[in-house]
């Protein structure tokens, strides 16, 4: 099988967007599945083709935006950012077609509902090669909060052949969205490679140490944990938080933490790599994801491959799995309070590995794999049934 997948975010350089998409290629790979990749070019006003590896060729296709993020772009549709996004949709369109009439995939999976499912459904209907999209929180949201944008993704959803989502809530607002259309669950994980930087881990002795991983952005909830940690500190408890990743809350929580004198408490570190992490998770006493809005985070399984207790906000289904798989616990999103409580139970809680006995379970049932047999078989299924493949 030969399968177009549509993303608005891939990981490249210093960008994470989309950092579970390759092991999900590698996944389909393992299945005889050909892949091709379209997304934009974030570097340079060119479209660009190259081979990543065996099995996997991507295409950057020409865009104004740089590396300025879509949903900054849609959230503030300037005539500039109107511009930027007629040329995103335009300029991926033309691509994706070339794309589809020289190389002809049986199938085409978008990953986000919109903006990739919009081009996915053109092109298919150009083409007449069936789309499938995966829903991964951030576009249903869009869907819930922004009116003008609420058609299109429905739209979207209920003209595709195939429903997938990364999440089981997710699953059932997705399906919601397109008119009560099947939804299957096909999760977002990522192996975590052992490259490493110039980046050494602390002593840290006498101190617990929590780790939070993510692109540094309001809906990630960091600033929450940091009022937490403040809490912790004026009770006298010994804590440092490692919080990873960038973004553009940066520059805010760099004052924040200064304003609240947490430098001895609170590192962002910036982005690491995958090694880094791996090392810092071994150092950890806790994994914190403080989430405003979240279907599965990818730190959940990371954090289950580590066999490291967690706290998590109720944001999406992580803190179901948490609850059910007794992982750690969870806490209202927005509460620095009831999160600082819920650290400090970790830490004087006397059998900590409690919290990791059902560890290999939720990795089972998150694993990139699963995802990957799902799309294909699902995939499989549809062509079986409408051209007799």
């Amino acid at each position: 099988m030969k399968l177009l997948i549509i993303t608005s975010s891939f990981p490249a350089d210093q960008r994470i967007g989309g950092i579970w998409i390759p092991d999900l290629i590698h996944g389909l790979n393992h299945l005889g599945c050909h892949v091709h990749v379209l997304t934009q070019n974030c570097d340079r006003l060119q479209t660009e083709s190259k081979l990543l590896w065996e099995g996997c060729d991507i295409t950057y296709f020409s865009w104004h935006g740089g590396c300025e993020p879509l949903i900054d772009i849609f959230s503030k549709l300037t005539f500039i950012n109107f511009l930027k996004v007629a040329h995103f949709f335009l300029s991926g369109i033309i691509t994706g077609k070339k794309i589809c009439q020289r190389w002809k995939p049986d199938f085409i999976l978008a990953e986000w509902i919109i903006p990739g499912g919009l081009i996915a459904l053109t092109i298919s209907v150009l083409t007449e090669i069936p789309y499938a999209v995966r829903a991964l929180g951030s576009d249903v949201l869009v869907a819930t909060n922004k009116k003008m944008l609420r058609p299109f993704i429905r739209f979207v959803a209920t003209r595709s052949a195939i429903l997938f989502a990364d999440g089981f809530d997710l699953c059932k607002k997705t399906s919601a969205l397109a008119g009560s259309k099947a939804c299957h669950f096909a999760p977002t994980n990522r192996q975590l490679t052992d490259t490493r930087s110039n980046f050494a881990v602390p002593a840290d002795v006498g101190f617990f140490r929590t780790v939070t991983v993510g692109r540094l952005h309001f809906s990630k909830g960091q600033d929450v944990l940091i009022k937490a940690v403040k809490i912790l500190v004026d009770k006298g408890i010994a804590i440092r938080s490692y919080i990873v990743g960038y973004g553009e809350e940066y520059d805010h929580y760099v004052k924040m933490i200064k304003d609240l004198k947490l430098e001895n408490n609170v590192f962002l570190t910036g982005k690491l790599e995958d090694g880094d992490i791996k090392a810092l998770f071994k150092h950890a006493n806790c994994i914190v994801i403080p989430s405003r809005s979240e279907s599965i985070s990818l730190i959940l399984g990371e954090a289950a491959a580590e066999k490291i207790p967690v706290v998590v906000t109720d944001a999406g289904d992580t803190s179901y799995l948490v609850n059910k798989y007794n992982l750690g616990l969870s806490i209202p999103s927005e509460d620095h309070v009831a999160m600082a409580a819920a650290i400090e139970n970790i830490i004087t809680c006397q059998t900590q590995d409690q919290f990791t006995k059902n560890s290999d379970l939720l990795l089972s049932l998150l694993s990139t794999e699963n995802a990957a047999v799902t799309i294909i078989e699902k995939c499989r299924d549809y062509l079986q049934k409408t051209k007799g493949l």
